[in-house]
């Protein structure tokens, strides 16, 4: 009788000490975070390419390259220079003027190309930090659920003793010792799938932070969970402020705007520069100066290209306008699945695991008095440590949702996965 109550004082224990603990150290996650963002090689690549990008603007802005050119010109079949008035050693530098605003046109439109793959590096920080949550909140969860293993392990080896004690004083039987043992069997193997999941979590924190895959972590808190508090239009508007890619689409609108506005200066001509001088040898040198004009008399070739540069001005409103409702879908289906995750973890904080709990102490005080079989009491406890198990996956699933919601994605992904298995 004796150990029947260490069973239930035992898990009364363990239920206050899961539901009282407070959030995830959130000092701790902010410091990996930050690691996370200073050495991730993903980072780096991405910060390298919007430094690629930003160098481009000036290329084009800036002038042509001239042209010199070094020509000489013999009459007769010897050499002549400085007796013959018609041999010249010349020398001739050009240097084209496209029509005026055809360059900065050109510069506009890879500056808001470097500021897209600048949005591409904050989307690289925004998933790295929602990679490092999930990775933390994934080792948190595989060490909440190993901790609930070993706790449930000391109470299916206090139930086989005290089955053990009845089948030797004649009051149970030998079934009720080999199905408790089974469970202390079955609960080995859950405790070494937590194990390795606690492990895989630990190596992909310390990948993403570029570190030993061994590099220990602390975690001393519990899940929890950690309502929003917030309005859902208040977090639409924030989620399309944050979004890499809505920024992106409209930069790319703006980019398309801008490159019809070139496609009209394909209708203008472009213009050249020449001064030359042509050395005579003894005689008199001579100088020139010219003006060259590319004319655009190829209307059709300009009128396609204005054409394609319209097309994909229209393209890129059409796919602007789809991000923003792709967006607003996104966010709003994780708001609902947020809502549906808080409600459902409060019915088994509150309702389901306490009642569980009842059903337990119920079952162990009929099974003292000999009004109920073994088996009642271990599918009590089984019911249990399962809710609780369902428990803390709802609780994991709600902090990854809310880490989608501040990553943004515009990827479903797997954070829509509430259901407790």
């Amino acid at each position: 009788m004796r150990k029947l109550s260490a069973v239930l004082v035992s898990f009364t224990i363990y239920a206050v000490a899961a539901g009282a603990q407070p959030a995830p150290d959130d000092a701790r996650l902010a410091d990996l975070v930050q690691k996370a963002l200073e050495r991730n090689p993903d980072i780096r690549a991405a910060q390298e390419m919007v430094e690629e990008a930003r160098s481009r603007p000036a290329q084009v802005r800036a002038l042509p390259d001239p042209t010199l050119s070094v020509s000489y010109l013999n009459e007769g079949l010897s050499p002549s220079l400085g007796s013959r008035e018609f041999t010249t050693l010349g020398f001739l530098w050009t240097q084209d003027l496209p029509y005026p605003g055809k360059r900065g046109l050109r510069g506009e439109i890879l500056s808001l190309e470097a500021d897209q793959a600048a949005q591409q590096l904050e989307r690289a920080r925004l998933s790295t930090t929602a990679a490092v949550r999930r990775a933390y909140y994934g080792l948190v969860h595989a060490r909440d659920r190993l901790a609930l293993t070993f706790e449930q392990e000391r109470t299916w080896r206090q139930m086989a003793a005290v089955a053990r004690e009845r089948y030797a004083v004649g009051q149970g039987v030998q079934q009720d010792v080999l199905r408790a043992q089974v469970e202390v069997t079955r609960i080995r193997q859950f405790r070494a799938e937590q194990e390795a999941e606690a492990s895989a979590q630990l190596a992909e924190l310390n990948r993403l932070l570029d570190r030993a895959s061994d590099t220990p972590v602390e975690t001393e808190h519990h899940l929890e969970l950690r309502p929003l508090g917030r309005e859902p239009a208040e977090l639409l508007v924030e989620v399309r402020a944050v979004s890499p890619e809505a920024k992106s689409a409209e930069l790319a609108l703006e980019r398309d705007r801008i490159g019809v506005d070139l496609a009209r200066k394909a209708f203008k001509p472009d213009f050249s520069l020449q001064g030359g001088y042509q050395n005579r040898g003894g005689l008199d040198g001579m100088w020139q100066i010219g003006v060259g004009i590319r004319l655009p008399i190829y209307k059709k070739k300009n009128e396609s290209g204005l054409a394609e540069a319209e097309a994909r001005l229209r393209a890129s409103e059409r796919r602007s306008h789809a991000v923003k409702l792709l967006l607003r879908q996104r966010t709003q289906e994780r708001l609902a699945r947020i809502q549906a995750a808080e409600e459902t973890a409060e019915l088994y904080a509150k309702g389901i695991v306490p009642q569980d709990r009842l059903s337990l102490e119920a079952a162990l005080a009929n099974y003292q008095a000999g009004r109920v079989p073994f088996l009642t009491v271990l599918e009590a406890l089984t019911t249990l440590y399962g809710d609780q198990e369902a428990h803390l996956r709802l609780l994991a699933a709600h902090e990854d949702l809310r880490t989608s919601l501040a990553e943004a994605r515009l990827e479903a992904g797997p954070d829509g996965a509430l259901a407790a298995r």
